[in-house]
């Protein structure tokens, strides 16, 4: 019979087919929601997917599931078709599907990560310490440092008026002064030439303050150690050319600048007796208080000569003993006592440089009265020992300073006095007459390297003899320091 005439058998093949479309419906999903979990599970195993893989994925589900829907239908069809109405083809003899399993889950995807950065080099770096450090430097006592000095003075001279045995002549004094600081004191060596003599070989009296042998060579013209045994207590060391001046206050301040400035007559630059303590030797200066200071001093010219009768005590040398009192600001009053053997003052007659021992006294004094005047003076005497008898010398002289006269820095000088002279003799060397000194000076300052300094010399009876005529010296005197 044919099954296509009776309705219930096609209601029960109807519904046989859409059960089994059912049930392969929810295999489908099934499988999707396996599918779909085993994507979680990936992606969370393997963190970040990218967008592009995970869409390739998806793609290639739906292929997959579409096609096995096309398979469940046609297999639905067959089924639900009467089999005497089909013809006899492979379709009748296909043996009912197998069941459908899981598919399998797909392997996680390989994680790309990004290459690796390439390393950064470091920044470049100093040259390692060395292993071994460096020898430790035997410490070294003393820090030198050396300064440098200098002063040339450009000098012209010559007789203005009077019967005086000297005629016109120019020349120059230069100097340079290393200053080494040792320890904490200072080594000084000065190098000198000058090529300007002594005024006359008849008298010492109106002599220049800058002159010296005016031979023009060059040499160590001085060589001293100056340092401090205390606070209050500083020592000198001279080796060559020491003077009193270096450990004494010679109390003439506007005047004695040792022939670079102040007075152009060596008389005028510092009072006679200091100028009979030169050469080599020692000298000390102590502060007894605030007000009072002590000098004392030994120095021979003759310290380099060991022959008999010279030497550093056997020759001619100059012992010096100074009390300083402060009197005021600016102000000082000096007692000096100087023993000496053949070294001359320098200054004043010729009878009064004849050589010999002598005692030589002195007392002078410098008052700053105003900012504008300052007034000062000495008085000398010495008691020579000389061949023939005994001699009594004096000198005497009274100053007065006018600074910033006519300007910033210049220096307006006066001095009257007497140059050493032999008022008493033994053997009949007395001077004849008492010739007065009178010079007047006016210091220019240029620049702070550079002055001019005019001055005039009036000697009332040169040589102090009384057959001697008045003479007028003339200098002029220009002085660059650096």
């Amino acid at each position: 019979m044919n099954t296509l005439k009776h309705p219930l058998s096609w209601l029960t093949i109807t519904a046989s087919g859409l059960l089994s479309t059912l049930l392969l419906m929810t295999a489908a999903q099934a499988t999707d929601s396996i599918i779909n979990t085993a994507g979680s599970a990936t992606s969370i195993v393997a963190q970040p997917i990218s967008s592009q893989l995970i869409a390739a994925r998806k793609k290639q589900f739906r292929k997959k599931k579409i096609k096995q829907r096309i398979r469940v239908r046609k297999t639905i069809i067959q089924s639900s078709s009467p089999q005497t109405s089909l013809p006899q083809t492979e379709f009748s003899q296909t043996p009912p599907p197998a069941p459908i399993s899981p598919a399998p889950i797909p392997t996680p995807p390989e994680v790309v990560t990004p290459p690796p950065a390439p390393p950064t080099l470091p920044p470049a770096s100093t040259p390692a310490p060395e292993t071994n450090p460096p020898k430790a430097e035997t410490p070294n006592p003393f820090s030198l440092t050396t300064k440098l000095e200098g002063q040339v003075i450009f000098g012209a001279t010559g007789v203005v008026s009077g019967d005086f045995d000297r005629n016109t002549a120019a020349g120059y004094r230069a100097r340079l002064e290393l200053k080494t600081a040792i320890g904490e004191g200072t080594l000084t060596t000065r190098i000198q030439s000058d090529n300007l003599g002594s005024a006359t070989a008849a008298t010492p009296e109106g002599s220049l303050s800058w002159t010296g042998d005016g031979a023009g060579t060059v040499a160590i013209d001085a060589l001293k150690y100056e340092f401090p045994l205390t606070p209050q207590t500083q020592l000198v060391v001279a080796a060559n050319a020491g003077a009193s001046d270096d450990f004494t206050d010679t109390i003439n301040p506007y005047f004695d600048g040792d022939g670079a400035s102040g007075s152009i007559s060596a008389f005028g630059n510092r009072p006679s007796i200091y100028y009979t303590v030169q050469g080599a030797g020692a000298g000390i200066r102590h502060q007894l208080s605030d007000r009072v200071e002590l000098s004392l001093g030994y120095l021979s010219s003759t310290s380099n000569t060991p022959t008999t009768g010279n030497g550093l005590f056997g020759g001619s040398y100059g012992a010096l003993a100074q009390l300083t009192f402060k009197t005021g600001e600016n102000s000082k009053v000096g007692v000096t006592y100087t023993r000496a053997r053949n070294s001359d003052p320098g200054t004043g007659s010729t009878n009064a440089n004849a050589g010999g021992d002598s005692n030589n006294f002195g007392l002078q004094g410098s008052f700053q009265l105003s900012p504008q005047l300052a007034l000062g003076g000495w008085a000398g005497y010495t008691q020579n020992q000389a061949a023939g008898g005994d001699r009594q010398i004096w000198n005497w002289a009274v100053t007065a300073a006018a600074p910033d006269f006519g300007g910033k820095g210049n220096l307006a000088g006066l001095l009257v006095g007497q140059e050493p002279r032999v008022t008493s003799s033994g053997n009949g060397t007395t001077d004849t007459k008492a010739g007065l000194h009178i010079e007047g000076f006016y210091q220019f300052k240029v620049s702070d390297s550079i002055s001019i300094t005019p001055g005039i010399i009036y000697l009332t009876a040169p040589n102090q003899d009384v057959n001697s005529t008045s003479a007028v010296i003339g200098a002029l005197r220009t002085t660059l320091t650096f």
